[in-house]
């Protein structure tokens, strides 16, 4: 357990909150080899450009990830870990250490869920990254960043820790109890079935799955949910995993009061979600800070680059371009058929070909009857060669200058 505090009467603090960056491996979508390496490199600068936005444009004083760091943690033995370990340390870079404090939660993609968490990922997960169970204090707010993932396995060795968390947190409502308690789970809380998400949601699908599978479930228990509710009696929950933002509410079983739940959408532009964002929480840290009769915190859903967006309009530009050179190719083929005949054979330059005037002894019936003239096939080939000379050289100096450094 981990305890920090900040006095009260200062400026909002803002908190970046990041779910499911999940990046690509060999787990993700049955790619191998080239095409892997190709889907890796690209979502890859989209995450660690963004990470890196993210930090400038913000200037959070902490980022929470939300779990789920790989897609395939908990399967990897520790050679390949670690080394997908550094990648990811390489992409979310904490570019301002002493600015930006940064709190990693477990996602079941990370160490699994349940009965089925793997022990060896469990310990592994401790030992690179930290704790699974935190509690921070900043001013008058109680952050809990709780492994529910654990918490609901039957084998006490495994859930002990998170469940001491809970009745800890229980007892303490009696004293020093902060002004706010907001939750953190990676899974998010159980809801009655076809449970609007609310208007920020992407999907056309407008609630949360309720399934459950191979080291997955889209939500925890219902009975984990009215534990957890009652027990630490929270004003807010946080949640991750779907990939989709979801707004719901809850009530807590003892007493009936009212609790939002706001799932984060995936930082990534691969999870399946058409924009990627991620949630800024402003916390005020005073009663003058915070609008009256309101929550003492603001949640701001952030949205990032539509990369796939970007990837439609660069193969509208390649069609364009194809469409463009065939309309040339098809408006000049007296000049085309001239300039390929000589330039093929060496015969003269193309800048000295220019100035030339064209031979009277070789006209477009001539050379249409000696086979000489190149068909519009030919044609579209060769300029489109000469365009790829340069547009080539200039997109990965593109990738270079604005993606890579």
């Amino acid at each position: 357990m981990l305890l920090e505090s900040s006095t009260d009467n200062e400026p909002p603090i803002h908190v970046a909150l990041v779910a499911d960056p999940q990046i690509v491996d060999n787990y993700s979508y049955g790619q191998t080899g080239l095409l892997l390496r190709t889907v890796e490199f690209f979502t890859d600068i989209y995450l660690r450009k963004s990470y890196t936005a993210l930090q400038q444009l913000r200037q959070p004083a902490a980022t929470i990830f939300l779990g789920d760091m790989f897609d395939g943690g908990r399967e990897w033995g520790d050679a390949q870990w670690l080394e997908e370990y550094y990648r990811y340390n390489s992409i979310f870079r904490n570019r301002h250490p002493k600015e930006m404090r940064v709190y990693n939660m477990a996602g079941n993609h990370d160490i699994g869920i349940g009965n089925t968490v793997v022990p060896h990922a469990l310990d592994r997960f401790r030992q690179y990254i930290g704790p699974l169970n935190r509690v921070l204090r900043i001013g008058p707010h109680q952050i809990i960043l709780l492994d529910t993932l654990t918490l609901e396995s039957d084998d006490p060795r495994v859930s002990n820790s998170s469940r001491r968390l809970v009745e800890w947190l229980r007892d303490s409502q009696h004293h020093d109890m902060p002004r706010s308690r907001l939750l953190f789970t990676h899974v998010p809380m159980w809801r009655p079935d076809n449970t609007d998400c609310g208007p920020l949601r992407q999907s056309k699908l407008r609630s949360l799955h309720n399934r459950r599978g191979y080291q997955f479930r889209d939500q925890l228990f219902e009975n984990t949910t009215n534990y957890l509710l009652d027990a630490i009696q929270p004003d807010a929950v946080f949640s991750g995993d779907d990939h989709d933002t979801c707004t719901v509410e809850h009530h807590i079983p003892l007493n009936g009061k009212k609790v939002t739940e706001y799932t984060i959408g995936a930082f990534g532009w691969a999870s399946g979600v058409p924009i990627a964002s991620y949630g800024l929480l402003t916390l005020h840290s005073s009663v003058a800070n915070a609008a009256k009769d309101t929550l003492p915190f603001d949640l701001q859903n952030c949205y990032l680059p539509y990369q796939l967006g970007i990837y439609k309009c660069y193969g509208f530009a390649f069609v364009l371009t194809l469409l463009a050179i065939v309309f040339f190719c098809q408006k000049a083929p007296r000049r085309m058929s001239i300039r390929q005949l000589y330039s093929d054979d060496g015969l003269i330059s193309d800048h000295v070909q220019s100035q030339l005037p064209l031979p009277a002894a070789i006209t477009p019936t001539f050379t249409q009857s000696h086979g000489a003239r190149p068909g519009i096939t030919k044609r579209v080939v060769y300029v489109t060669k000469e365009v790829a000379i340069v547009a080539i050289p200039a997109y990965v100096a593109f990738i270079v200058l604005f993606y890579i450094i």
